[in-house]
């Protein structure tokens, strides 16, 4: 019988992956800033910050970054610790929660870019603009942006900056990730038409696959296993999710002894 599940990776590593399948190279989901630099380029003495309490907005419990611009016109940048693009990723993205605070004043504006380290200035290379269209309560969405190709084998930053904005409140952004596709490798196709929804997910997680799934595990981004599923528990083609607190997670497949990683939000 066929079977559908979702797959996470287990930690911060990178993973051989086939097609429809995501590897995490990197993520943070902002609790631990280390490495991460603010910069206020304007000098006004406002500049990205951490606080907690965003669940009313879209974020899971914990910290988040901010970025204020009441009564203000900001330029400021916050910047990721160094991340190493192994070279034989591919279909890169950059993935994170992004959300204004108020739902009366949202405009905000902000920019993405991508830097090699020690090559090149910061805003050499963006990657993604937008001002926000909406804010406050249950705002807060996953954004997905490519990340081109030849930065594959560097270390790279990701800088976000937050500017073209005037008297609006505060721009807040959460999980980010650095994640790879890959094609299958010759000969494996286990996880060839493999893939996994709705991705986020409020209750139940739906799988296809043309090959029976053997088991699967749900870990958190502490490396914690929180759930896990042998092939009789797996035959509806879903799994519940219902009981998991908001957030990202991953979930690891197996099938014909081949293991692929899989990330998803839980809502």
């Amino acid at each position: 019988m066929k079977r559908k599940l979702l797959l996470l990776c287990m930690g911060l590593t990178v993973v051989t992956l086939t097609v429809n399948a995501q590897s995490t190279i990197w993520s943070s989901d902002c609790e631990d800033l280390t490495g991460w630099i603010a910069d206020d380029i304007d000098g006004d003495g406002q500049n990205w910050f951490y606080y907690t309490g965003g669940d009313t907005i879209g974020f899971q419990p914990g910290q988040f970054i901010a970025s204020p611009s009441m009564s203000a016109s900001p330029d400021q940048v916050m910047r990721t610790p160094a991340i190493n693009i192994p070279g034989n990723a591919n279909d890169l993205t950059l993935t994170y929660r992004v959300a204004a605070s108020n739902d009366l004043s949202y405009l905000e504006t902000y920019a993405v870019y991508v830097q090699e380290v020690g090559v090149g200035s910061r805003f050499d290379n963006k990657i993604h603009e937008a001002t926000l269209a909406d804010g406050g309560a249950n705002s807060a969405f996953l954004e997905t942006i490519s990340i081109p190709s030849n930065f594959a084998g560097k270390n790279v930053y990701f800088h976000f900056r937050h500017y073209n904005t005037s008297n609006q409140e505060f721009l807040m952004v959460d999980d980010v990730a650095v994640e790879s596709g890959s094609t299958l490798s010759i000969g494996d196709t286990s996880f060839e038409q493999f893939s996994i929804y709705p991705n986020p997910v409020k209750t139940e997680l739906n799988f296809r696959s043309n090959e029976n799934i053997s088991s699967a595990e749900i870990y958190n981004l502490l490396g914690q296993k929180v759930q896990s599923y042998n092939k009789d528990a797996l035959l509806d083609d879903q799994i519940d999710v219902t009981n998991l607190q908001a957030g990202n997670y991953l979930i690891k497949v197996t099938i014909n002894s081949n293991t692929q990683i899989f990330r998803f939000i839980k809502n």
